[in-house]
């Protein structure tokens, strides 16, 4: 009987230890399984960050080799793809030929080699790393954001930035049902502002937006003098390579080291995406950008010498991204040259 008390004293006492050994052992498994996760997730980081920072190339010195012979089969391709100095985009280009082919069947006639509308929503291969985090910076909402609402549907993890500097065309949006049900998330972002190379606060008339139904940010301030006492509008311009880190998607450690990505720069601003583009390549910025999409315009105030400017940014833009499919003055992708290999 005493021994069986001893024993009963023994499992009292010996037990809740072994409750505890077991919690404890437990509990350190999971903490340790939570520091296996946290430190994949950190290796993860470091890993992209190493890969971009393979792209070691000195962009910001590049300069457009009008010699080469990459250059000179560009520049023959656009102008005679184009070869009429009135015509700003490739669906301009279209409507010229069905007027000058009457007599011919139609059906021969394919639009979308001049203005391929349709591809820009074509599925993004490698649109977001394995942090399933995911920036889209639009420019150029125009009044239905259009694309940035396709863009939430079907990227549900993806923050959507929406950018429209003309005022008349932002009224719209921020009155759109469809813009502001998206808005009260908190997930995306609206703002009055174009982007550019620069941050600046221009003028423009009723007659600059009505001709495109949008505007040409390039070439504004030539002509200014031109605008005489005609009605004029204010146009807030910031700097790409600000915005970037203003908006968070970039940032910079204490020893001025660059982190973070923008998955996609999505730009349809009637002419504003030489200097965006070409910006972002001169302070280096460009190799942190997963997916450039952009459409191609040929605004009049640089008619006179875009073939040179688009040849010129499709060489640059080459450094570090590879072209997936291109229209010249229509929409063309690009794909960062370390993700074209991971495909």
């Amino acid at each position: 009987m005493r021994s069986q008390n001893t024993m009963c004293i023994c499992l009292i006492t010996i037990l809740p230890w072994m409750v505890f050994l077991i919690f404890t052992y437990t509990y350190s498994q999971t903490c340790i399984d939570d520091v296996h996760q946290t430190v994949k997730r950190i290796d993860n980081v470091h890993q992209t960050v190493k890969r971009i920072d393979k792209i070691n190339i000195n962009i910001s010195s590049s300069i457009c080799e009008t010699s080469i012979d990459s250059y000179q089969k560009c520049y023959k391709y656009v102008t005679e793809l184009v070869p009429y100095n009135h015509v700003t985009l490739g669906i301009e280009t279209v409507n010229l030929l069905r007027k000058q082919l009457k007599a011919v069947n139609q059906s021969l006639l394919n639009s979308s080699l001049y203005w391929n509308d349709d591809d820009r929503f074509k599925p993004f291969i490698n649109l977001m790393s394995s942090r399933n985090e995911c920036q889209i910076l639009y420019c150029g909402a125009n009044e239905g954001g259009t694309d940035g609402l396709e863009f939430i549907r079907k990227y549900e993890d993806c923050h959507v930035w929406f950018l429209e500097p003309v005022t008349q065309f932002y009224d719209k949006l921020i009155h759109s049902h469809s813009i502001l049900q998206e808005l009260k998330t908190g997930k995306h972002h609206m703002y009055n502002i174009g982007l550019s190379n620069k941050n600046d606060l221009i003028d423009i008339t009723w007659q600059d937006i009505r001709e495109s139904q949008a505007l040409t940010l390039v070439g504004v301030h030539e002509k200014m003098k031109d605008i005489g006492n005609e009605l004029k509008y204010k146009l807030i311009l910031r700097d790409v390579a600000e915005i970037l880190f203003e908006f968070h998607i970039l940032s910079k450690t204490n020893n001025n080291i660059v982190t973070g990505e923008l998955n996609l720069l999505h730009v349809n601003c009637e002419g504003c995406e030489y200097d965006v583009i070409e910006r972002l390549i001169k302070k280096n910025l460009i190799k942190y950008i997963r997916i450039i999409q952009f459409g191609s315009h040929r605004p009049s105030a640089i008619r006179s010498s875009i073939s040179q400017i688009y040849c010129c940014l499709q060489q640059m833009l080459s450094t570090t991204h590879h072209l997936q499919f291109g229209i010249p003055w229509a929409w063309e992708r690009w794909l960062r040259n370390d993700l074209t290999e991971q495909k």
